[in-house]
């Protein structure tokens, strides 16, 4: 008996636990799905947005529980067999996860780009390439292109299309069209737009290749010499001493590591009158291409977004002038986002951001 009521007993926890757990999906998913315009109509209710007539983004095709807040893999299937059967194209951008193209009769295109960061301009040419190839092919055939939550790298793409469609000719202007259209205004008043700067700033890159007739920019060898961080007294210890940096040559390529804690792979000296940091580096090696910088502090009240760190960035080394790139706080990824302006205390009117030499 008493076995019978302790079995009974772990029954209900585990039930209501699983009900516990059931609800708070529900309201997370609700949050995801009431922010971004959606497609509900003809007996569809998906995250899924006519950006033009026949270029769509939409969230991830999804199965498990992830189908409760992003797009049910079957429904989408359904959507496109029922509006656009034999016309229609998926661009899948994200890197951290696939499914089966079968589902979609294989009519599927991948790009492996990481979730938060951006593609090269090697794929925004090859993309632009093939999404006019096959828009223009047929005047029923569609393009839906998607990424996770079919925002940042979904609309970096979209851009690139729109740029090479000659829908809109100026960067800034693709990525304020998409986010209008992305934007459901009537639920909240929050910008559904590109996710982060590093990627605002690759699409203002391809603006420059499509002038030059999708060329690729001349190859420009650098090698960083110096990082300056403005304003850094409120963060971390404030005087950068905790400060550490990772440099990666492209995607999953790290040429370089420094600790200032430690003084490896750098020196570093505070100014105390400006609040500037500055770190010398030394031994970074040469460097070309798409770059990332990722800085982090040993810190831990210290607070982390994307990537797990304080904040990065992702330049081109052909698109550096005079040596020098200069990047304001609001255009660093992570500190980009004004929730996080109190954390780091660093006023809006004040000259902060991180400064690369090269």
């Amino acid at each position: 008996m008493v076995t019978s009521v302790k079995k009974n007993k772990n029954v209900a926890m585990k039930f209501t636990e699983n009900l516990e757990g059931a609800v708070m999906l529900r309201r997370f998913s609700l949050r995801i799905m009431l922010i971004v315009f959606r497609y509900q109509r003809d007996g569809f209710d998906l995250d899924l947005t006519y950006v033009t007539p026949r270029v769509i983004a939409m969230s991830y095709p999804s199965s498990g529980k992830m189908r409760f807040y992003r797009n049910n893999i079957n429904e989408v299937v359904r959507f496109f067999e029922t509006k656009h059967p034999g016309h229609y194209k998926i661009v899948n951008c994200c890197s951290e996860r696939e499914y089966d193209p079968e589902k979609f009769q294989g009519h599927v295109m991948r790009f492996m780009i990481e979730d938060h960061n951006v593609p090269t301009l090697e794929e925004m040419i090859r993309f632009a390439k093939f999404s006019c190839d096959w828009l223009d092919a047929d005047p029923e055939n569609v393009l839906a292109v998607h990424c996770k939550g079919g925002k940042g790298r979904t609309g970096t793409m979209i851009c690139v299309w729109m740029i090479k469609a000659g829908l809109l000719k100026e960067a800034d202007k693709c990525l304020d069209y998409f986010g209008h259209r992305r934007s459901d205004y009537n639920v909240s008043k929050k910008f559904q737009g590109v996710e982060t700067p590093s990627q605002c700033r690759f699409i203002r890159y391809f603006e420059t290749v499509h002038q030059r007739n999708l060329q690729l920019p001349d190859p420009v060898h650098l090698r960083v010499s110096k990082i300056r961080i403005y304003a850094i007294h409120g963060i971390g210890k404030g005087d950068g001493s905790d400060v550490t940096i990772e440099i990666d040559q492209g995607r999953g390529n790290t040429v370089f590591v420094a600790d200032c804690s430690t003084c490896t792979n750098c020196n570093v000296s505070y100014n105390e009158e400006n609040g500037t940091c500055e770190i010398e580096l030394q031994s970074c090696p040469v460097l070309t291409g798409e770059i990332r910088v990722l800085f982090d502090f040993l810190s831990p009240n210290v607070p982390r977004g994307y990537l797990g760190v304080a904040f990065y960035c992702w330049f081109h080394t052909s698109f550096i002038q005079n040596n020098r790139f200069l990047v304001p706080r609001d255009e660093l990824d992570n500190p980009h986002k004004p929730k996080t302006w109190k954390a780091h205390e660093l006023s809006k009117e004040s000259r902060d951001g991180t400064e690369v030499l090269l």
